[in-house]
């Protein structure tokens, strides 16, 4: 394809008004442009083109408007011409009948009344302070010293009086001189050694051998061979200290004190460690700190073991069966020390020993009746035949606690 060259220097002719192209029939400027439109027809010419049975009008595009018709009186506005007048209405007529007016006569004013004395003070004197003689301020408060002198002397005897008879519902105290507590210097000793008996404890949960146990418990020789048939390991290290929660409490029976060391183990187990004095120094009672039974619970279970000293908690209970009804038995729920197994035991009513557990829940004037577990050490024997294995009588109450002193 060869390039198109073009000269700057050659214009195209000009052309006249009346020149025509001769090799076409158009203008000049159609010939430069890419597409020619055909000429516009006719209304005539597109009337014969359009096809048959069609409207030749095109589509049109119009606004109508309805214009009113001139006999049309329906639809004429009506002006109505506001010349600023006011329509006033007339005043309705009163119901109510109108009073005659009464004339009242003169009265004449009445005379002033001089101020009295009462009235010192009103007018032109009010604000202003009244002169007292000195006299009348003297014997002003030489009569009330007197007074509150008279009634200071005279109180010491209304108080006597009254202290003599006592008031309705109230009880009449007297007080002995000769009335002394026992034992409270023994409680107010034990009270103090919280300390000794922390001590005391680590020693024994520390221990693991037998001679090391039996110099920190009472009755040594008793509990000797008791120890020895239950060898057990370190319960605690040497460096354990008790945590900040350890509780000591002192308590009284049959005028003997004794401490309670509660607390909890690394293993956050508790203990309840029982201790008292023996010859001004504290010991342990091993039986009630481990909660020693001559059988266990495992054996009450299965109706086995002897039951001649069981230490448990005990709860009242409503489950009776037909060897043990409800009308003559009282029924107790058993615990072990270790709050995992239980047994089921009851008493026959009016007996001494029902008569001795029931008064632990009971409570009395000062105590409320409690429902909570209580420590007892107790006396089993075996259920009458019928009975299912872990029901058990009880025989006797050895001790409200796990403690004998």
């Amino acid at each position: 394809m060869e390039p198109i060259l073009i000269d700057p220097d050659q214009h195209a002719p000009e052309g006249s008004a009346d020149g025509v192209w001769e090799d076409s029939g158009v203008s000049p400027s159609a010939q430069w442009s890419t597409t020619v439109l055909p000429p516009k027809r006719t209304t005539t010419e597109a009337a014969s083109a359009a096809p048959p049975g069609r409207n030749s009008e095109g589509l049109r595009i119009e606004l109508k408007t309805n214009r009113p018709y001139a006999d049309d009186s329906a639809r004429q506005l009506v002006v109505q011409e506001i010349d600023g007048s006011v329509v006033r209405l007339d005043p309705e007529a009163s119901m109510t009948p109108r009073v005659a007016r009464q004339s009242t006569a003169f009265q004449e004013r009445p005379a002033k009344i001089d101020a009295s004395h009462s009235e010192h003070g009103e007018g032109r004197e009010w604000g202003k302070s009244r002169q007292h003689s000195v006299r009348w301020i003297l014997g002003t408060g030489a009569g009330i010293a007197a007074v509150v002198i008279v009634a200071m002397m005279l109180l010491p005897l209304i108080n006597r009086s009254d202290a003599k008879r006592p008031r309705a519902g109230q009880t009449e105290l007297v007080l002995d001189p000769n009335d002394n507590v026992e034992g409270i210097e023994s409680l107010n000793d034990m009270l103090t050694r919280q300390p000794e008996a922390e001590q005391l404890f680590r020693a024994f949960a520390s221990a693991s051998v037998a001679d090391e146990i039996l110099v920190l418990v009472r009755d040594a020789e008793t509990v000797r061979p008791l120890i020895r048939m239950k060898p057990r390991p370190a319960l605690i290290s040497k460096a354990w200290l008790p945590p900040d929660d350890t509780r000591w409490e002192v308590l009284e029976n049959d005028g003997k004190p004794y401490g309670i060391l509660t607390g909890t183990l690394p293993d956050y187990s508790r203990f309840a460690a029982y201790m008292v004095l023996a010859e001004n120094q504290l010991c342990m009672d091993w039986k009630a700190s481990t909660g020693y039974g001559t059988a266990t619970f495992d054996e009450l279970q299965r109706n086995e073991g002897d039951a001649a000293e069981i230490r448990a908690t005990i709860i009242p209970s409503d489950f009776y069966t037909a060897t043990f009804p409800e009308s003559e038995f009282q029924s107790y729920q058993l615990v072990s020390p270790q709050d995992e197994k239980t047994i089921w035991c009851y008493t026959r009513r009016k007996e001494p020993v029902d008569d001795a557990l029931t008064k632990l829940f009971l409570g009395g004037e000062i105590l409320k009746a409690s429902m909570e577990p209580k420590k007892v050490t107790l006396r089993l024997e075996h259920a009458p035949s019928g009975a299912l294995p872990n029901q058990w009588l009880v025989a006797e109450m050895l001790h409200d606690d796990w403690i004998t002193l």
